[in-house]
C-alpha cells in the first residue's frame, strides 16, 4: 500500500507551454497503461523519463528505491540461471563421457588388450581404477606404479 511522503520540488524549466504539451502528447503514445509494469515502467520511471525531457532533476533515489532494488534482483537471478543453464550442461557433457567410457570398458573386458586397436587404452581395469580415482578424488589420472598397486591390492 502507497503511503503519501512528501512533495519534492524539482525546480522551474525552460520549456514553454507548447513545447511541455508536445512532450505529454508524445508520452500519451510512448506510455499507454498496458504497458506499465510495477517493477519497470512505473509512476516514478515516467517521473524521472518527463523531468529528463522537461531539463530538470531527477526524483531522489529514495523514491523508486523498490524498482531499484528489483532490478538488481532481476539481474542476478539472471546471471544465476545463466550459470545454472551453463553448469546443467556441463554435467550432461560429463554424463554422456562417462557413460561411453563406461561401455567401453564393458566392452573391452573380454576382448585381447594385445589385439590391435587396443595399444592405447590400457586394461579395463586401469580404466576402471582411473575412472574411480576421478571421480572419487577430482584428481588427474594415476601413474602406472599407483595402478600397478591398486591391481596388486584389487587381485589379494
Amino acid at each position: 500500500m502507497y503511503t503519501y511522503r512528501e512533495s519534492i520540488v524539482l525546480g522551474s524549466t525552460n520549456c514553454s507551454i507548447f513545447k511541455v504539451n508536445q512532450i505529454l502528447r508524445a508520452f500519451s503514445r510512448e506510455w499507454p497503461g498496458s504497458l506499465y509494469d510495477l517493477l519497470f515502467k512505473n509512476c516514478n520511471h515516467f517521473c524521472d523519463e518527463l523531468c529528463e525531457k522537461l531539463g530538470v532533476p531527477k526524483l531522489p533515489g529514495w523514491v523508486n528505491c523498490f524498482a531499484s532494488a528489483s532490478d538488481v534482483a532481476m539481474e542476478a537471478a539472471g546471471n544465476t540461471a545463466v550459470r545454472l543453464r551453463q553448469a546443467k550442461t556441463e554435467i550432461v557433457s560429463a554424463s554422456k563421457v562417462a557413460y561411453l567410457f563406461l561401455v567401453g570398458v564393458t566392452l573391452n573386458t573380454g576382448l585381447d588388450p594385445d589385439s590391435p586397436g587396443m595399444s592405447n587404452r590400457g586394461t579395463p581395469i586401469f580404466q576402471a581404477t582411473w575412472f574411480k580415482n576421478l571421480i572419487t578424488s577430482g584428481s588427474k589420472p594415476s601413474t602406472s606404479s599407483e595402478l600397478e598397486n591398486q591391481d596388486e591390492n584389487v587381485l589379494t
